[in-house]
């Protein structure tokens, strides 16, 4: 399989390993995460208590403070050297998005970006200025507002802390041994992001998707195991609804330009033209769970696609189907929305983000087989694959 980035199956392995390795880390991440169970439930005592939203899980929480941490030591350093060195540029970009603009489409939110740098981590004990630089370094890009939003509730605590610069500690030495055991369980998958960021991605012009590249490798491993993690919390939510939509990428139809899917609004809803097709089995998994498959063209279509009609008529879970980069957000802002949602990973980057020459890739079938199953519930039988 041709992948620039990450892959399920890089050495054509089962995808049920990928799921044994990335469950095993969550497991381990909660585990060094009951360390943080104090700060945890101030966070979430402070949330109730300010009328932000309604009290989630400790989990859900947990998974929020291992985005603080990791995208501090991912993205920090790069940052507070965008703050010092191109003051003025950055300045720009966040009084744009202050002021209601959206991003900015023609790669010029890239200039605050270190491209072809090796990444340098953010030191482990930042303070509540620098994590303000980095949230404004977030906001300019574009490419991080479902991860704002959660970080902007986690400002305002520790604003009200005393002693903020030793949980911002905390939640960076996290971070620092997620990056340790991430390592260890899934080096693997990401083995060809650092080849990406240092030789490919500064090849090539600036364009729109710069910025969502431009990702590092400890923030995939982030996504990936914050998928697993965020799905268990969610499941619940997710089996109690009355009805379910898989969301299926445009990009892992076999051949894009013969597709004869009945287009509608930006959606996509398969008519099983092509054989060997993924949207199509994917398509017909979901109805044999009694779900609702329908395919968007791009990434960015999502906040569009959640006030869609399809969604709309009551309690709907929803199923995301998508690359490893942001999917986590994407999971936060379908919940943000009132949606109760679950993650599935295509198996690898191939689409034209990523190559030269799309692919389309696939997905773990037996999974979104998993996810879409309702206990009670008797699927039909496939009528074509």
């Amino acid at each position: 399989m041709s992948y620039a980035t990450y892959c399920l199956r890089p050495d054509s392995q089962l995808a049920e390993e990928y799921l044994v390795d990335v469950s095993r880390l969550a497991d381990e991440v909660l585990e060094v995460g009951k360390a943080l169970q104090p700060l945890v439930s101030a966070f979430g005592d402070f949330v109730q208590a300010s009328g932000r939203e309604i009290r989630r899980s400790v989990e859900d929480y947990l998974v929020e403070a291992l985005m603080i941490g990791v995208l501090w030591r991912a993205r920090g350093q790069e940052a507070c050297e965008a703050a010092l060195l191109g003051g003025d540029r950055l300045v720009a970009l966040v009084e744009e998005r202050r002021h209601g603009a959206s991003r900015r489409r023609d790669g010029s939110n890239a200039t605050i970006l270190t491209l072809g740098i090796p990444a340098r981590p953010g030191q482990s004990d930042p303070t509540l200025r620098d994590l303000q630089t980095l949230a404004d370094w977030l906001l300019a890009s574009g490419e991080y507002d479902d991860e704002l939003e959660r970080l902007s509730g986690w400002l305002a605590f520790l604003h009200a802390m005393s002693d903020a610069r030793l949980h911002l500690r905390q939640l960076a030495l996290f971070a620092v041994a997620f990056e340790a055991m991430s390592a260890k369980r899934l080096a693997r998958y990401t083995r060809r992001v650092d080849h990406f960021l240092g030789w490919k991605l500064p090849s090539r012009p600036l364009r729109e998707d710069t910025v969502q590249c431009s990702r590092r490798r400890l923030e995939y491993h982030f996504n990936m195991v914050g998928a697993e993690m965020l799905n268990r919390a969610w499941r619940a939510d997710f089996l109690a609804c009355s009805r379910h939509v898989v969301v299926l990428p445009g990009c892992a139809r076999r051949h894009d330009k013969d597709c004869r899917a009945l287009a509608h609004e930006g959606e996509l809803h398969c008519t099983h033209c092509t054989p060997g097709c993924s949207v199509s089995r994917a398509s017909t998994i979901a109805g044999q769970h009694g779900s609702l498959a329908i395919a968007v063209l791009h990434g960015s279509d999502l906040g569009h696609f959640l006030c869609s009609p399809s969604l709309q008529g009551g309690d709907v879970g929803i199923v995301g189907v998508a690359c490893v980069p942001g999917l986590v957000g994407a999971g936060w802002r379908a919940r943000a929305t009132g949606f109760a949602a679950q993650c599935v990973f295509l198996m690898a980057s191939g689409c034209a983000h990523w190559l030269d020459e799309p692919r389309p890739t696939t997905l773990a079938f037996a999974e979104l087989d998993r996810i879409c199953m309702v206990p009670g519930h008797i699927a039909k039988p496939a009528l074509c694959s």
